[in-house]
């Protein structure tokens, strides 16, 4: 994907420095999702998206934790590492089953064809009641200005969707229990939302 190999020979340390939105967008998430991933236990874990690894070292606290990445060389963590994308899951990890599926700010930068085939596979590499757990950009407020943004400064195409069409193309992939947990920015403009799905 285009959005991925921009970043194919980028150092984890100049990746940081690079993808400055990416911080702009995650700061004023971080009072939410921090909170929920540090109770989490005991759990068998595939991180999508794992990046160079900022919720991951969390989440490797208390659980066994996998990871899939188009550049897996930016993580320079202790885990499991498959090179792939987001729609290939089930190819990937083959046989092995998770508790939760985890994924943050990756969800932006996939086409809702490719959305749609992320939820059916994360469903597929779950366990009976495992969860997912991910992060999606609004189409509204904050989130819509963010993905002007990329798309005309930074020429990457990102992604924005309405709580809606998440719950619509997680029905499809099976999925029946959906929570939507909205991540406020200052003056309360919605900017991007938590799902937990089971």
């Amino acid at each position: 994907m285009e959005n991925y190999a921009r970043y194919e020979n980028i150092s984890p340390e100049a990746y940081d420095k690079k993808d400055i939105m990416t911080y702009l967008v995650r700061l004023p998430s971080d009072k939410k999702i921090f909170p929920l991933i540090s109770k989490i236990e005991n759990k068998k874990i595939l991180d999508v998206g794992v990046g160079t690894g900022y919720y991951t070292k969390i989440l490797m606290q208390k659980n066994f934790v996998a990871g899939v990445d188009q550049n897996p060389h930016l993580c320079n963590l202790a885990i499991k590492l498959y090179k792939g994308d987001a729609a290939d899951l089930t190819r990937l990890v083959q046989s092995e089953k998770f508790d939760i599926v985890f994924s943050t700010w990756m969800t932006e930068y996939l086409s809702p064809e490719q959305l749609e085939k992320f939820f059916a596979e994360s469903k597929r590499v779950l366990n009976n009641n495992g969860r997912l757990i991910t992060t999606v950009i609004s189409a509204y407020g904050w989130g819509f200005v963010y993905i002007t943004l990329a798309r005309v400064l930074k020429g990457i195409s990102k992604y924005g969707y309405r709580t809606k069409q998440v719950i619509e193309k997680l029905k499809e992939a099976g999925f029946t229990d959906i929570r939507i947990i909205t991540l406020n920015a200052r003056l309360f403009l919605p900017w991007a939302y938590l799902v937990i799905a089971k």
